[in-house]
């Protein structure tokens, strides 16, 4: 069922503020920018990748909570709504996702019958016994 959302994601504003991560430290300084939602999910979706639910959580915990912190391996970004008006339901945040992916990336859209998923694929590679922990 769709649910409307009242703003695309290139009219939502974001701040993010990154901080570097150092032994397990995250660093005093911060660098801090202004970007679009749209911009920011560009990015995600080559960093994460199309079909990740990591994606997915972190755009509707920002837009229903107004903030969000994303832990990578080497640094920390934190993500705000410059507009706390912008803050939306979650079923708004998954629709507005799901319509910026089918508009943005139609290619990597499922192919076939509506409601048919992709089908993962997934390496399960086999310890090896002789080798001990």
């Amino acid at each position: 069922m769709k649910v409307a959302y009242p703003k695309h994601p290139r009219e939502i504003l974001i701040r993010v503020t990154d901080r570097n991560v150092v032994n397990g430290l995250r660093s005093p300084m911060k660098t801090s920018e202004v970007v679009s939602l749209k911009e920011k999910l560009d990015e995600y979706l080559v960093r994460l990748g199309h079909s990740t639910g990591h994606v997915m959580g972190i755009v509707v915990r920002l837009l229903t909570s107004a903030k969000v912190r994303v832990d990578f391996r080497d640094y920390t970004e934190r993500l705000e709504l410059m507009d706390a008006a912008d803050a939306i339901s979650s079923a708004q945040a998954v629709c507005l996702l799901e319509d910026y992916l089918a508009e943005a990336h139609p290619s990597e859209q499922p192919s076939g019958k509506p409601g048919q998923m992709v089908t993962q694929r997934i390496v399960v590679q086999q310890l090896d016994k002789s080798r001990k922990s």
